[in-house]
């Protein structure tokens, strides 16, 4: 028996508040109503600004706008992360130098690299030099700078001048709050940005962790055109729209 409307979007509310995303397939078996019926009641519940509509799904708002600290954005899609970072370390070969960012996604990709040998790591996250400190087979640099305490990451004019003169890598792997064809690659703030493009800047290959929450999400600042990435692993397959335009930018992608 299917759920009254009123109740069920009271429910997918309590949803949402507890796991801070939701996929509209998961909800639509979950109530055995249509995928149909949980757009419309995503949308009714995004004019209330209680979510924010993705791709495939919906994320908590924040309601003032503000950014979601580290530790509440690392239970925001878990599994899906992990997946992602599994995937993405396989991409990485022994003897490679790689950047990661500040990002849950980047940290979940270190967590699958600690038995690879001869790797160095360049990072402006605190979490990631945490997780990957006793790794004797990984050398572990961290960038410096000023600490964010919300994003537990280093960023600021140090961080970003001690990437641009000091390192390089083979391979950079990243996520940010959205990406849209119009806009292109978007974060939360302009500190995360710079310095995420100034990693994109000194390396050979940029690779997008996108979990679906971030296709067609729009913020500020911009970080960079669609045409830097080199290769996006996401969660969903890809619709039409999306595939031709990754496709069209030549773009790898790799669905998990």
């Amino acid at each position: 028996m299917t759920t009254l409307a009123v109740e069920r979007r009271n429910q997918i509310e309590a949803i949402i508040n507890t796991k801070k995303s939701v996929l509209v397939a998961e909800l639509a078996e979950q109530f055995d109503v249509t995928p149909e019926t949980i757009r419309a009641d995503l949308f009714k519940l995004e004019k209330k600004g209680i979510l924010i509509r993705t791709y495939g799904g919906a994320t908590l708002s924040t309601g003032s706008g503000a950014e979601l600290t580290f530790k509440e954005r690392d239970v925001v899609n878990a599994e899906v992360k992990r997946r992602i970072g599994a995937r993405a370390a396989a991409l990485i070969r022994s003897g490679e130098t790689i950047f990661l960012d500040a990002s849950t996604s980047a940290l979940y990709l270190a967590r699958n690299i600690k038995d690879k040998h001869g790797l160095t790591v360049i990072t402006n996250a605190s979490s990631i030099v945490a997780e990957l400190s006793e790794c004797e087979n990984i050398k572990l640099i961290s960038t410096g700078g000023l600490l964010s305490k919300r994003n537990m990451s280093y960023t600021g004019r140090f961080a970003e001048r001690m990437i641009r003169e000091n390192f390089a890598a083979n391979k950079f792997f990243f996520s940010c709050k959205g990406v849209t064809e119009e806009r292109g690659l978007t974060d939360a703030s302009e500190e995360e940005a710079y310095v995420k493009q100034a990693m994109m800047d000194v390396s050979d290959t940029v690779i997008f962790l996108c979990d679906h929450n971030k296709l067609g999400r729009k913020s500020i600042p911009v970080i960079a055109s669609l045409d830097r990435v080199d290769t996006v692993i996401t969660d969903v397959r890809l619709d039409h729209e999306w595939r031709n335009t990754f496709e069209g930018l030549d773009i790898d992608i790799i669905t998990v």
